[in-house]
């Protein structure tokens, strides 16, 4: 049975996402805002499920329809038959996302009303009252209204899967799981090739780099937190099924050659306790070392250097723009000839910073990182 589907995923990093979901499922993805739409059967969502390194959650699409008001909402949510998604057995929630301002309702006065149908539908379709679960439901729908668009949609995911298992270290400037594969992506960097991360932190970036370099599923060691376990239309045994066959294909073998450091002895402990509870931590190198020193601890030219540095203030760098020209003359010194990527807020100094230092900025997006406005940017030496 083939499923209309969407995923979320990060504002600006769209057209990654559909790259992502059409390799991994041999079939087209058109991107959209904050979320990629595709078909797929069941085998196809718990595969994107367990590989996907850019989506948040997947969703199986139940409606699509235009809504101003609450009736509205209500009326789509009402024509949908949930017997085909839920038992009678089992309880569930709605979560609402209202992202035009200009609707005479909230987030929640939706969820309400989609709650509602929900229930007075399978009322009708079953002569059962469906029970709801706030906390920890068997089935959780999502609605969200862009401008007059009004999806609903069923939750395959649960938890989401920018939440990787190997989070036992939490740094305070950690830099999203799902941002830096797709930075990784964006870079052109492969995994023959050697990778630096000068300022790692909690080493987010080394670590999805090794995940790629050793073609390991990120979401096939967290099937407890996986919504599709939990659906009825959805083969619990397959699952388990599709996650070996994952695991399998891994190149535990592989040595890349990825480095990542920082200034902070503590940071590198914690990287140290992420990259082993990912399982990655004979593929990576982590030193403490100063990134405005490259040039007198680096043993190796790597071919990519990507990077979160500071961006501002919250992290005690108060001259942002002299730090940022030291770490770039620091990186073209260490590294004549890599390419350079770095997600930062002020795109124009760090730009000044790139191009001081013999750098041509390539390209420069603007993502949605949480409520900041941030930036991926690519440069190359001249």
């Amino acid at each position: 049975m083939r499923f209309k589907c969407f995923a979320t995923t990060i504002m600006g990093l769209e057209d990654v996402a559909a790259r992502e979901c059409g390799e991994i499922l041999g079939t087209e993805a058109r991107p959209d805002v904050g979320k990629i739409f595709f078909e797929t059967d069941e085998d196809g969502i718990i595969r994107l499920n367990l590989a996907s390194r850019t989506l948040h959650r997947i969703f199986v699409l139940i409606s699509k329809s235009s809504a101003e008001v609450l009736d509205d909402v209500y009326r789509a949510a009402r024509e949908v038959d949930y017997a085909e998604f839920i038992g009678a057995d089992q309880t569930f929630a709605v979560k609402g996302e209202r992202h035009s301002k200009d609707k005479p309702f909230t987030s929640m006065d939706m969820a309400a009303a989609v709650g509602r149908a929900v229930i007075e539908s399978f009322r009708e379709k079953t002569g059962t009252r469906l029970r709801v679960n706030l906390d920890n439901p068997d089935v959780q729908l999502y609605c969200l209204i862009r401008d007059s668009e009004l999806l609903i949609g069923l939750d395959t995911t649960g938890k989401s899967l920018h939440r990787r298992y190997y989070r036992v270290y939490h740094h305070r400037a950690a830099l999203q799981p799902s941002i830096a594969a797709s930075m990784l992506m964006l870079s052109g960097w492969r995994r023959e090739e050697a990778l630096l991360d000068p300022m790692c932190g909690g080493g987010t970036i080394p670590i999805e780099a090794a995940l790629i370099a050793l073609r390991m599923p990120p979401g096939a060691r967290r099937l407890h937190d996986l919504a599709a376990s939990r659906l009825k239309f959805l083969n619990r045994e397959r699952i388990q099924e599709i996650a070996e066959e994952l695991e399998a294909k891994a190149d535990l073998e592989f040595r890349p050659r990825i480095i990542g450091s920082d200034a902070s002895p503590k940071s590198i402990r914690g990287a140290i306790a992420n990259a082993e509870a990912a399982g990655v931590l004979s593929a990576i190198k982590l030193v403490v070392g100063d990134a405005l020193r490259l040039d007198e601890w680096l043993d190796e030219r790597p071919s990519h250097v990507l990077m979160n540095p500071p961006y501002g203030v919250r992290m005690g760098v108060r001259r942002i723009e002299e730090f940022y020209q030291k770490i770039c003359a620091s990186i073209r010194d260490a590294a004549p000839d890599a390419r350079l990527t770095a997600i930062v807020s002020k795109p124009t100094i760090f730009g000044r910073a790139l191009e001081s230092a013999g750098y041509i900025v390539e390209s420069r997006r603007q993502i949605m990182y949480g409520r900041l406005n941030a930036f991926i940017i690519m440069a190359t030496p001249e």
